[in-house]
């Protein structure tokens, strides 16, 4: 029985699927792919500071640390 299953192991290399280019070029490809996604991200940096409503610090920190009345709720 074991010589029947080594020689149908051995008569057949079954079917390869090769692949469509060089696998090289996936590394490649992969590369630039993240390198687009970086600059996408890099192109988003500093929005923030661009945001239309800007705020007074100084006026935003004197209403938070006030007096503390009784309304404030604290």
């Amino acid at each position: 029985m074991t010589s029947v299953l080594v020689q149908s192991a051995g008569s057949g290399h079954g079917v390869v699927n090769e692949l469509p280019m060089e696998p090289l070029w996936y590394g490649v490809l992969a590369l630039i792919a993240f390198l687009v996604l970086l600059g996408i991200l890099w192109s988003f940096r500093n929005t923030l500071a661009l945001d239309p409503l800007e705020h007074d610090d100084s006026r935003s920190q004197s209403q938070s640390h006030g007096a503390g009345t009784a309304s404030d709720g604290h």
